[in-house]
């Protein structure tokens, strides 16, 4: 295991620990952070490991919130003994922000989670690599790695985090006909590695007699993903026999446009914000209804495993709990972090003050944090007898918000459920409509979906640049009701 001399010991990240906390309780009102990833990343195409790679990426920084400045330097390890010439090289690197401070106290506690490393990791590789030997057009990456966090705070708040994560993802075909699953976790014992097949039984699954989701294996898996999408038999749908302009009933397999399209709604900014600016999903909104329920959990589990995109506390080294956005029909919270705009926050959320945080994140790239969301969760009343014949069912791989009320998703994975009930392949598809129509005639449907991606964002103290995080998503299949879709 190459990457395990790039791991941190639990003591040496405390001693890193101890070195930033002198320097942070020195001065007033701020926060130190060290972070790394050291990974294990192969892929596997055409029966060849055409690439195994190793990688550390690194980030120091630090937030003087009185004096309201950033500063974060990165690609260099930190150990105590280069700690002072990394203070020089930060504090070079310096920017000045103007966000409204919340001024909510920052944390005192003490809090070290070490997970163990796991060393089976590697066990599915060689039935991986047979896979794409039979299936050429297939390509699959296998991800291992270890997180580690430093947070420290000038009121003596100390956060230490190790948590190894495994990730596997599979790619098939090209564009505009990709075919994408991702699975993986944090993990913590080789027993956690094993409990990773557990979650096959959440991979999106068009087929009628759920045999995806009942595979054993990830190859079985795969092999019947790849039976039902690998030929497109109708390029449009007016060659399927359905209307290219009408609206349609779209059955929903991902999370994905509950993310991008309602989850980022709810992302309190830390920016001043545009004049007249309003949020969708102000505190207090009905959506007109009752039967879903939104909710953001950075502490998510799923088969015993911790998903990818939780965190028990958040980059300021705050507690993380659960926030629910919509429930019976009413907006109840947002997620937030340290800053917001006071002066429009009411035209914008609806409130006079602001007391959301714990959900300030940063990404791999060390930029300022920001509130995310960590994984989306929809559940809600299920409606049992709602038939699938005849209807849409679509696998978004991407979408977002046109002006502030409407919105396109894309899928190049769709299917039209023919009167038999068998999938048939349809070409790629773009879906709008207006938000509000589109919540208010969602029905929510037996069966759920978890997968694992990553979410750009702009980086707020750097233009043209974004910053990506970890994040997951884990919902009910849904139906969205007239749904305007045509063929790209």
């Amino acid at each position: 295991m190459q990457i395990k001399q790039f791991i941190k010991l639990k003591d040496d990240l405390i001693e890193i620990a101890d070195c930033l906390l002198s320097l942070a309780e020195a001065g007033e009102n701020s926060v130190y952070r060290y972070s790394q990833v050291v990974y294990d990343s192969i892929y596997l195409d055409r029966g060849r490991k055409n690439v195994n790679r190793y990688g550390l990426t690194s980030t120091y920084n630090v937030e003087d919130i009185d004096a309201q400045v950033f500063s974060s330097v990165r690609g260099e390890e930190l150990f105590p003994s280069n700690l002072l010439q990394f203070e020089k090289w930060r504090e070079r690197s310096e920017t000045p922000y103007i966000f409204t401070y919340k001024g909510i106290s920052l944390p005192t506690h003490q809090d070290v989670r070490f997970d163990p490393l796991p060393t089976n990791f590697e066990r599915w590789d060689d039935e991986l690599l047979a896979f794409t030997d039979q299936f050429k057009n297939v390509r699959i990456t296998r991800d291992f790695g270890v997180e580690q966090r430093v947070i420290v705070n000038s009121s003596g708040g100390v956060t230490i985090e190790s948590r190894p994560f495994f990730g596997l993802y599979y790619r098939q075909g090209y564009e505009p006909y990709l075919v994408t699953r991702s699975i993986g976790a944090y993990v913590k014992s080789n027993e956690d590695i094993n409990r990773i097949p557990r979650l096959i039984r959440y991979l999106p699954d068009p087929t009628p007699d759920r045999s995806i989701n009942s595979a054993s294996s990830f190859t079985e898996a795969f092999e019947n993903l790849h039976a039902i999408s690998a030929e497109v038999e109708f390029e449009t749908l007016e060659d399927a026999g359905l209307s290219d302009t009408l609206t349609h009933d779209v059955i929903m397999l991902s999370g994905v446009p509950i993310h991008e399209i309602f989850g980022h709604q709810f992302e309190e900014p830390v920016y001043p914000l545009s004049v007249g600016q309003q949020s969708l999903f102000p505190i207090g909104k009905n959506v007109q209804n009752p039967n879903l329920a939104l909710r953001d959990n950075p502490l998510q589990t799923i088969e015993g495993l911790d998903v990818m995109g939780s965190y028990q506390f958040d980059s300021y080294g705050r507690q993380a709990r659960e926030k629910v956005l919509i429930d019976r029909s009413k907006v109840h919270e947002h997620l937030g972090s340290e800053y917001v705009d006071v002066k429009n926050l009411k035209t914008f959320i609806g409130i006079d003050r602001s007391e959301f945080i714990g959900n300030a994140r940063q990404g791999y790239e060390g930029s300022f944090p920001q509130s995310r969301m960590s994984c989306t969760i929809l559940e809600g009343r299920e409606e049992e007898n709602v038939s699938y014949t005849g209807k849409v069912i679509m696998i978004p791989f991407h979408g977002y918000v046109l002006d502030g009320n409407f919105f396109k998703v894309m899928s190049s994975e769709c299917y039209y459920i023919d009167p038999d009930g068998i999938p048939r392949r349809l070409g790629s598809l773009e879906g709008s409509r207006a938000i509000y129509d589109a919540i208010i005639g969602m029905h929510i449907l037996p069966g759920k979906s978890h997968h694992i991606g990553s979410c750009s964002k702009p980086n707020v103290l750097d233009d043209g640049t974004d910053t990506e995080v970890m994040v997951s998503f884990y919902t009910n299949h849904q139906l969205w009701e007239h749904l305007t879709i045509r063929s790209v």
